[in-house]
């Protein structure tokens, strides 16, 4: 947490404890302590990096190129890069893919009832749904996501499905699956209406054009998806309209 703090990420201690649930973390160290991290989420299809972080303090001393030195040894590999950590990842032999954006804001209006409560009984149709739709094969995310000891809500909707996780201002969304940009947004609304402030990181020129005419506003330089070893990330794409998050891809 003290390197999130660092760097200014929004990470939570729970996400930190999810992601090392789900793969393998690497550090480096030296006598001061932890310097570094990087973290690998195994799926069939791919490898998803993530939690590249190096101190403040130790930059320019090629932790970053060591700490992902360690997890490249599997092929192929696909990964969410800051405009800090895209030369790097180039250089490494990544490639572009897609980008997203992120939008944050307090929606006003109200939701538009299409979406009910997700239970652990609907573990296996999401996770058939999300690998259709992402392109990964990730079960247990799923029975993680839906355990009522879970900091997410998941929602589920005709054909889709939209969750949230606590971050330091309110909820960020992630995944968002849905058959059309249009029936998106009405999910948004579902988990956005009374929730606070919103943070969606998305892709899609729709879904982005509903969030600025409510009232949000695009923040930073968003992230660009990277992949190496492949082409392009599997799925259909045309219907993820938010990353489970940038860690998970």
């Amino acid at each position: 947490m003290k390197l999130i703090t660092d760097r200014g990420w929004a990470w939570t201690p729970a996400q930190w404890e999810m992601m090392l649930a789900l793969g393998p973390g690497y550090g480096a160290f030296d006598s001061s302590g932890l310097l570094g991290t990087a973290l690998t989420t195994p799926y069939p299809e791919m490898q998803a990096i993530s939690g590249v972080l190096v101190a403040s303090w130790a930059g320019r001393r090629g932790i970053g190129t060591r700490l992902m030195s360690e997890v490249l040894e599997i092929d192929p590999s696909v990964l969410y890069a800051t405009a800090m950590g895209e030369p790097l990842y180039a250089r490494l032999g990544f490639h572009p893919v897609g980008e997203t954006a992120d939008f944050h804001g307090v929606f006003g209006g109200e939701p538009a009832g299409v979406s009910r409560a997700g239970t652990p009984s609907d573990a296996a149709a999401l996770a058939e749904l999300d690998r259709e739709v992402s392109g990964y094969t990730r079960p247990v995310l799923w029975e993680r996501l839906l355990d009522p000891a879970s900091p997410y809500a998941v929602l589920v909707s005709d054909g889709g499905v939209i969750a949230t996780r606590p971050n330091p201002d309110g909820v960020t969304i992630g995944p968002l699956i849905a058959p059309s940009a249009s029936a998106a947004c009405e999910m948004i609304t579902d988990v956005a209406a009374g929730a606070g402030r919103v943070r969606v990181d998305t892709h899609d020129a729709d879904v982005a054009a509903f969030l600025l005419e409510r009232g949000f506003e695009k923040r930073g330089g968003g992230c660009t998806l990277m992949v190496r070893g492949s082409a392009d990330v599997p799925g259909d794409r045309s219907r993820y309209f938010a990353p489970a998050s940038h860690a998970l891809g």
